[in-house]
């Protein structure tokens, strides 16, 4: 056994509930900020076991003495800040492999992403094992299939609204933790799901409980999906500043919208060769190879594509109208649209990171942020029980950082450690 100092009676009180127990990691002297919109808390003590916080408390000043588990550590991050896990409520996990993704999501921070695309039937048995404690990555939620208009398969299968309540039966049978339709025509190369469609698949998900989610770009059918009861738009209008009278609809019928400025931004900038890609934080996510690709054949491409201006004006008006959403009370979301086919480059893990500094030059503040992608995801995503938030009792999903993140929310990059499920991640 060994020994730490605690100070008052709550505090012994909370310690002596665990004497016996299994060991703990006991990170003291930290600032903590909690994602809740709370201010910082300084000289805090977070204690952890079996994968979740068993306590917060000050930090111990004077002589009271509790003893601790036997194999217990104490990290002290005197000087130090803990923030929560990152939570990425618009990601893609595949093509397989599945773990290396995971893994790449975990040591950039992000402790939980959606997998918005497509995912094999083995999805679900290896969230119970993450559920179990087997966490090689970040943990994953997933919609198992996107609705999508032709010539798309897989997507496109069920044609008729009876048939898209089949599907909707078939994916709920396999456990998906969401529900989500695809409408964009992609500069008009390609149709899109017809109303019919798509009122059918918002119906049957919601007689099934299932959390509602729609891929929109343009406001008509945005205004659209939520007059068809979505609970999330996982992207942001882009093809107008969005008008007050859609601002109250919004928030008469408690719609959330995520913003994906990094992925807007990606459609285009790499053409200009931006300073970043020589960031060494940037670069430890892909191979010296891949870095080559990237900054010649993507940066020509992009160079060389007629639809360049188009994507500068939609990455400047997702800007505006998030802040718009923000500044009106809406519930705005933490998204990327990181992953997915590897030649877009949609770095994941960096993504992330960008998405931070981008909302930051949109207009929020370094605390918005962080509630973004940690109390505000938790809770659009039906998680919030357990994670989003640090709290007794919640997952040990914490991030350690040597700089302050609200000074700077690129200090979110300052990641000293990553612990997942309690356990230090590496």
């Amino acid at each position: 056994m060994f020994k730490t100092l605690m100070a008052g009676l709550a505090a012994a009180m909370l310690w002596g509930a665990a004497a016996s127990a299994q060991p703990m990691t006991v990170l003291t002297n930290a600032t903590l900020i909690d994602g809740s919109g709370a201010p910082p808390q300084p000289n805090m003590t977070i204690m952890m076991q079996g994968g979740r916080i068993f306590g917060i408390t000050s930090t111990p000043q004077g002589n009271a003495v509790m003893e601790l588990p036997a194999g217990s550590t104490i990290v002290n991050l005197a000087g130090k800040f803990v923030t929560p896990g990152i939570i990425n409520g618009h990601g893609h996990v595949g093509p397989p492999a599945r773990d290396p993704q995971l893994r790449q999501y975990a040591l950039y921070g992000v402790t939980t992403t959606t997998s918005m695309y497509f995912d094999q039937d083995d999805v679900q048995a290896f969230k119970k094992q993450q559920k179990a404690g087997d966490l090689r990555g970040a943990r994953i939620l997933t919609v198992m299939y996107r609705f999508m208009s032709e010539p798309f398969k897989p997507g496109s299968e069920a044609k008729t609204p009876e048939e898209a309540r089949a599907k909707v039966d078939e994916i709920v049978g396999k456990d998906t933790d969401f529900v989500k339709v695809w409408i964009d025509a992609q500069g008009g190369r390609y149709p899109k799901l017809t109303p019919e469609f798509t009122a059918a698949v918002m119906d049957q998900a919601k007689k099934h409980n299932k959390i509602r989610m729609a891929h929109i770009v343009e406001l008509a059918d945005a205004r659209r999906m939520v007059e068809q009861a979505v609970n999330i738009l996982v992207h942001n209008v882009r093809d107008q500043d969005i008008p007050d009278d859609f601002i109250a609809t919004l928030k008469a019928k408690n719609v959330s919208v995520i913003s994906t400025l990094a992925r807007e931004e990606a459609m285009f900038a790499f053409s200009d060769g931006p300073a970043f890609t020589d960031n060494p934080f940037f670069q430890k996510a892909l191979t010296p190879e891949r870095i080559a690709i990237l900054k010649t054949k993507k940066r020509e491409e992009q160079a060389n594509d007629p639809a360049r201006p188009t994507y500068q004006t939609m990455f400047a008006t997702d800007k505006r109208n998030l802040k718009k959403l923000v500044d009106a009370g809406i519930k705005y979301g933490f998204g990327t649209d990181s992953g997915g086919e590897a030649n877009r480059f949609f770095v994941q893990g960096w993504f992330e990171h960008r998405q931070m500094e981008l909302m930051r030059d949109a207009g929020l503040s370094p605390m918005q942020i962080i509630m973004a992608f940690s109390k505000n995801n938790s809770e659009m995503l039906g998680i919030d029980k357990d994670f989003g938030t640090l709290a007794r009792g919640k997952a040990a999903d914490l991030l350690v950082l040597t700089a302050n993140p609200l000074d700077d929310i690129t200090n979110m990059r300052s990641i000293e450690t990553v612990y997942l499920g309690g356990k230090k991640f590496e």
